[in-house]
């Protein structure tokens, strides 16, 4: 540019060898390597007394990226697509895309209106070839017929042909005159990548067009999304994707830059997929990529990586009792009906539902990490912490086919069954694994994701066992200071005497004996009349049943044993079962 603003016109006196031509205008110069003429070309300004100085120093700048080695830039003639007429329509196909975050439709829509038309030749020894010939007189050969010929020969023979072929039997060969030369440049790698959709999603008939989605990282505004953009508006008139998700980078958790793999196998620090899927396993893995907040830089070490593990451990872990809890249920002979489950079976299918529509949402929005949330504290809070907690007595104890143990095994059975599917896609392994255990058919991965129960879709058990919840903090507390009284050692020797007020709503419920020591995993519970809600505890009366280890009424007829033991109601009448 600062030539052209003194009146010279473009030399460019390098040839395809990277010698110098006639141009050049210095005879001795001519058909030598231009890094092979640096000591002559010193040597002349020398003698002429025009050498300014000479240095040796070191320089990384300019060597091709790939081969390592160094490279000279030259004015040469070029191929390009012109934008003309692509850049309106592909401006509108960006604003029928869905960008996620949406802050992505403005950065490629910015690069796209400020472009120059498309250079697409490179002059490499390495790429795909560009599929142009010159003639003897050097005009150029290029139409879509040639191009087609060119593919045909690479798709029989390989993509060295181009290579190995002398040249003209490769012009022979494409039915083309004799003395034409091949182009020697090759394609812009973005052509490559660019193109891809049509080598995955047309080729393939279980695919199709548009993508559903596009995943890179949000350098790829002006690289792999515009690229697919621009060529499949000139190819099939519109985009090649219905949605574009832009992901940070990983960065250091210390350093807080980008990490690079180079970089981070030189500090220690491996990012490769494989050292942690090898450490951890492949589930652990992908349950941290699903943890993590994609639309920002992501930091990574770890130490973070670790704290994924107990979560894990947990769903786990949940659903092993799960299945444990299942043994011997039949879905077709035992499920039972919303009618004849207790509270806290519909209480926690209600939850359930509320889970399967708050991941289905957020699986829509490629909002893994709301999955992940979801799910681990349906797992840690709603199940283990109250629902497997309360309802381990009658799993354990009652009668094989008593109707609470049935219906606690049928809410069971449609948890394991949600949680598998709804975990399918993070923890591939372990949902197999659950689905394998729960005697299902076939894979999990070739099932929908689970579809909300509308007949749970209410919240009267949810806004009944949460005013319970409420009332057991307060039982708790009672009974913590009679525990560190030395009174007793746990929940089920307390006797509890729980005020309330008069017509409070729960005092119906509360009056059932079986139900509220059941929640509250008490002994006994009283009520009584009160202006607010407050509880006593004391040491309870009854004897401990040898058999489910609660402190009950002894049954009708037996006696109590010297050691303060009696079998209890419930359990006489189900050994008597049993034995019978």
């Amino acid at each position: 540019m600062a030539g052209r603003e003194h009146g010279l016109e473009v030399l460019s006196p390098v040839d395809n060898d990277g010698k110098f031509t006639e141009e050049v205008g210095v005879a001795e110069l001519v058909g030598r390597h231009v890094f092979a003429s640096n000591e002559e070309i010193i040597s002349m300004l020398s003698s002429l007394g025009v050498l300014l100085g000479r240095e040796d120093y070191q320089h990384e700048y300019p060597h091709c990226w790939r081969s390592k080695t160094p490279i000279i830039f030259r004015a040469v003639e070029q191929f390009f697509i012109s934008l003309e007429g692509l850049r309106e329509i592909a401006l509108e196909e960006i604003d029928k895309t869905e960008w996620l975050p949406h802050w992505g439709r403005n950065r490629i829509r910015g690069t796209v209106e400020s472009r120059p038309d498309w250079c697409i030749s490179r002059q490499r020894t390495w790429g795909v070839p560009l599929p142009v010939f010159f003639t003897p007189g050097g005009e150029v050969l290029l139409d879509a017929e040639l191009v087609r010929k060119v593919a045909d020969l690479v798709e029989r023979e390989g993509t060295n042909i181009w290579f190995e072929l002398e040249e003209a039997e490769l012009v022979a060969r494409l039915g083309l005159p004799e003395g034409t030369h091949k182009c020697r440049d090759t394609l812009d790698v973005w052509i490559d990548s660019g193109s891809s959709h049509v080598a995955v999603m047309d080729r393939h008939e279980e695919l199709q067009s548009p993508a559903d989605l596009y995943l890179e990282a949000t350098d790829q505004h002006r690289g792999w999304f515009q690229s697919s953009l621009m060529l499949s508006v000139a190819y099939r008139g519109s985009a090649p994707y219905k949605t574009v998700m832009t992901h940070g980078f990983v960065v250091d958790q210390d350093k807080k830059g980008k990490l690079s793999k180079s970089e981070a196998e030189k500090a220690g620090k491996p990012i490769d997929a494989a050292h942690y899927y090898n450490k951890y396993g492949a589930d652990i893995l992908r349950l941290w990529v699903s943890s993590v907040d994609w639309q920002n830089e992501v930091p990574f070490g770890e130490d973070l990586f670790k704290q994924v593990a107990e979560p894990y451990r947990r769903i786990r872990n949940t659903l092993r009792i799960l299945l444990g809890n299942l043994h011997g249920f039949n879905a077709s002979s035992d499920a039972v009906v919303p009618e004849e489950m207790t509270l806290v079976d519909r209480w926690i299918l209600e939850c359930l539902h509320e889970v399967v529509s708050e991941c289905r949402r957020a699986y829509d929005a490629y909002e893994f990490r709301k999955v992940f949330t979801v799910i681990n504290q349906f797992c840690a809070r709603d199940l283990s912490a109250i629902y497997i907690d309360l309802t381990k007595d009658r799993l354990y104890c009652d009668a094989g086919d008593s109707l609470r143990r049935r219906a606690s095994q049928t809410a069971m059975n449609n948890v394991v069954d949600a949680l598998a599917r709804l975990l399918a896609p993070i923890l591939v392994f372990t949902a197999e694994e659950a689905w394998e255990h729960a005697g299902r058919e076939g894979s999990v991965h070739e099932q929908d994701f689970p579809v909300p129960d509308e007949r749970f879709s209410g919240k009267e058990a949810t806004t009944e066992v949460n005013q319970l919840l409420e009332l057991r903090e307060v039982i708790q507390n009672a009974i913590e200071s009679q525990v560190q009284a030395k009174v007793f050692n746990k929940n089920n020797e307390a006797a509890v005497e729980l005020a309330l007020p008069a017509g409070h709503g729960l005092c119906g419920l509360l009056g059932d004996r079986e139900f509220a020591t059941e929640f509250f995993i008490l002994s006994d519970l009283k009520l009584a009349e009160g202006e607010g809600v407050s509880a006593s505890a004391s040491r309870t009366d009854h004897p401990m049943c040898p058999r489910c280890r609660r402190y009950e009424p002894p049954a009708a007829g037996q006696s109590v044993e010297e050691d303060g033991t009696g079998l209890c109601g419930r359990c006489e009448e189900v050994l008597s079962g049993a034995v019978s």
